[in-house]
């Protein structure tokens, strides 16, 4: 009954990978002590610097320098938006036959 159960929560959890020179979200676990609505928990972007095996991961602010490992479940990956590019388009009138 249990390896049943832990098959079917298994089969929910989204594998993380990240690569070297990844930008990354970094979750701050602090900000339930004090929760505002508005307030995202989530900080960042942050670079990949170092991967490790064991599932730790060594990141870097790109706006300071400094650099520090943290557990791999606490990222998430960062998506970039991209600038539209400014482009007109032409309404043509529709013929019908």
């Amino acid at each position: 009954m249990k390896d049943r159960v832990k098959v079917f929560h298994d089969k929910f959890i989204m594998r993380k990978s990240f690569i070297q020179a990844q930008k990354v979200l970094l979750y701050n676990s602090r900000l339930h002590l004090f929760p505002r609505k508005l307030k995202s928990r989530w900080t960042g972007p942050f670079v990949v610097k170092t991967v490790f095996p064991h599932g730790a991961i060594e990141i870097y602010d790109p706006k300071n320098g400094n650099e520090f490992k943290v557990n791999g479940q606490c990222l998430k990956s960062f998506l970039e938006s991209v600038p539209k590019a400014d482009t007109a388009m032409g309404l043509f009138d529709p013929m019908y036959r």
